[in-house]
């Protein structure tokens, strides 16, 4: 369900930047920044991938969700007033039983735990005067008492998949540029100007990580970039910050492919980012960044000539890649990477006929990770 951001009708003059729904151009959200409208923006998409760890859960409102959403229309539009164009596009769903995301269902929560109070006010009830009052239209237009007993459901039953689900085991990678990698500035038709460069390279060994090194091998994210496998919607952001934004697939401001040498991405960032633009030309911009998680089976740890440990990557997702200013250390993003490396240890050790010498090297790869980290400060 895919969003864009754009100034407004339906949101205030204080409010002018909204989030628009592609498919039916309902109004998500209105913000005074266009900034902070491509954060709700990002919200929503990292909503959407997140409800595919609650597939267990029924997103979809039930009856008495609806009819209250399609009551809440009606009101509003006999009446003219009750509800905000986010409630509004809110009811717009419910009503027509489109499922809600899972940040919807706690924003629903949170709606009516902030709103209660409106019962206590004049024209709540049928035969007061003044009935239905702004606030019981809003009410409705977000379900309603059966919304709210629905919403509360669906939090209480996703903190309880969280609890019995095991985090994701997210990767991030910095890497320093040499003269090769570095980022450029290129102007397309119109004078718009893109970011291109490269966002992984293959087979390069990184620096000490702890006792091993890395490489990211050929083709390690063709299965999702070619589509072969199911593939997030990727974003790119500055020094990794999802509050500044630079592009995004869907919206075609962000390309991402790979060839024999890495991957490879070119963004176009909105016109407040300048300033990003100007770092870039400048050389000011010493490496880019991604994150990723490994597909099942999708390592291997292999030795150098000299018996050290290579850990190769050779099967991934990737979620999100873009620019940095001073790539961080990559032992201060290891952990995942560190974990496999000491159960490839332990494995090694059961072939082994001297356990002194597997303790004298795990002894030493603690130590090179926490020299590793005191350098990254």
């Amino acid at each position: 369900m895919p969003w864009h951001v754009a100034k407004s009708e339906e949101c205030s003059p204080s409010s002018p930047w909204a989030v628009i729904k592609d498919d039916d151009g309902s109004v998500e959200g209105c913000h005074e920044t266009e900034e902070a409208a491509e954060a709700q923006m990002a919200a929503l998409y990292a909503s959407e991938g997140e409800s595919r760890a609650y597939e267990d859960i029924n997103f979809t409102p039930p009856q008495g969700v609806r009819e209250e959403a399609r009551k809440g229309l009606a009101w509003r539009e006999e009446h003219g007033r009750g509800g905000t164009a986010v409630g509004v596009a809110r009811a717009r769903d419910l009503a027509n039983g489109r499922s809600v995301s899972p940040q919807t269902a706690k924003r629903m929560k949170s709606y009516f735990a902030r709103h209660e109070v409106d019962k206590k006010g004049q024209g709540w009830s049928s035969g007061e005067s003044g009935f239905p009052s702004a606030g019981r239209i809003a009410w409705a237009l977000w379900g309603g008492d059966a919304g709210r007993a629905w919403a509360n459901k669906l939090v209480r039953q996703m903190d309880a998949e969280d609890n019995r689900s095991e985090p994701m085991n997210i990767e991030r990678r910095d890497f320093e540029f040499v003269e090769d990698d570095e980022l450029v500035v290129e102007e397309r038709a119109g004078g718009q100007p893109v970011i291109r460069g490269m966002a992984v390279v293959y087979n390069r060994l990184s620096v000490d990580m702890g006792g091993f090194r890395e490489r990211i091998m050929p083709g390690a994210f063709d299965a999702v970039l070619n589509r072969q496998r199911g593939r997030q919607d990727l974003v790119s952001y500055f020094n990794h910050d999802a509050n500044i934004m630079l592009g995004r697939e869907s919206s075609g401001t962000l390309k991402v492919w790979s060839d024999e040498r890495g991957v490879w991405f070119e963004v176009t960032p909105p016109a407040t980012r300048a300033d990003i633009l100007e770092l870039v030309a400048r050389k000011d911009v010493k490496g880019a960044s991604f994150t990723f998680s490994l597909e099942k089976g999708g390592e291997a740890f292999v030795t150098d000539e000299s018996g050290r440990a290579i850990r190769e990557v050779r099967a991934a997702r990737i979620y999100e890649l873009g620019p940095v200013v001073q790539p961080a250390y990559p032992a201060t993003t290891a952990a995942v990477a560190m974990r496999s490396f000491e159960a490839w240890m332990a494995e090694q050790a059961q072939d082994m006929d001297t356990p002194d010498k597997v303790e004298r090297k795990m002894r030493n790869a603690s130590a090179a990770l926490r020299a590793a980290r005191l350098r990254s400060m």
